[in-house]
């Protein structure tokens, strides 16, 4: 007689499949198919796992050297702006500004026939500015006869105490302006709107300060685009 109790009986003990039989202190492994646990950190359970830092890409990343080529400008230039240092500073997007500091409207008025030989042919409009450095009345010949559409800017008042060198330039300006409506020629009145405007000047009273440039390249666009 063979002693082996027959498959399925009681005495084979608990069948693999239902685990550890009960009271056991063995714990029970994950039950197939179970969702993993997050894993805990060594300060403690419960603590929020460590999460990957994601570095930016290779071309996005500061220490990549690689140079990019320069953007060509969308628009050839078709103006030309020069002047004194009142100039400086001044920029258009379609515009070419040359600042002489300290110069006069008759030293630059010699500098145009060569400057125009070196701009490009796309430049048909000059913005000639009269500054504060004019004792006397511009020379106009160079500038009524180069070939291109001209319009003169005038000068800006003083801020400061100086009410000789104020009615120098409030002179200048009344006899530019008559001197432009007689030949035909594009006149900017700058003086009317910096008058009694300290806001609009550094502190030698002079020179036009951010506010300032921006208002005169205000004033310079509305006259070009009101006169065309």
């Amino acid at each position: 007689l063979s002693l082996a109790p027959p498959a399925g009986s009681l005495l084979c003990g608990r069948p693999a499949a239902l685990g550890p039989p009960p009271g056991s202190n063995k714990p029970s492994g994950p039950k197939p198919g179970y969702p993993p646990q997050p894993p805990t950190s060594a300060a403690g359970r419960g603590s929020p796992p460590l999460r990957r830092v994601r570095r930016p890409p290779h071309h996005l990343s500061r220490k990549s050297t690689t140079s990019r080529p320069l953007l060509a400008p969308l628009f050839a230039p078709t103006m030309l702006i020069i002047g004194d240092s009142i100039m400086r500073g001044i920029r258009f997007f379609n515009a070419i500004t040359l600042s002489f500091p300290g110069a006069t409207a008759a030293d630059i008025a010699v500098k145009i026939p060569s400057l125009l030989r070196s701009l490009p042919s796309s430049v048909h409009r000059i913005i000639f500015h009269v500054g504060c450095n004019d004792t006397a009345h511009p020379q106009s010949e160079q500038i009524k006869h180069c070939g291109k559409s001209v319009f003169i800017s005038g000068p800006l008042p003083t801020v400061n105490n100086n009410s000789e060198r104020f009615s120098r330039l409030l002179s200048l300006n009344t006899w530019i302006s008559s001197f432009c409506r007689a030949s035909r020629i594009n006149f900017i009145d700058n003086f009317n709107c910096f008058w009694n405007r300290p806001e609009y000047f550094n502190s030698d009273g002079i020179h036009p300060n951010g506010s300032g440039r921006s208002h005169l390249i205000s004033n310079i666009q509305y006259t070009v685009h009101t006169s065309d």
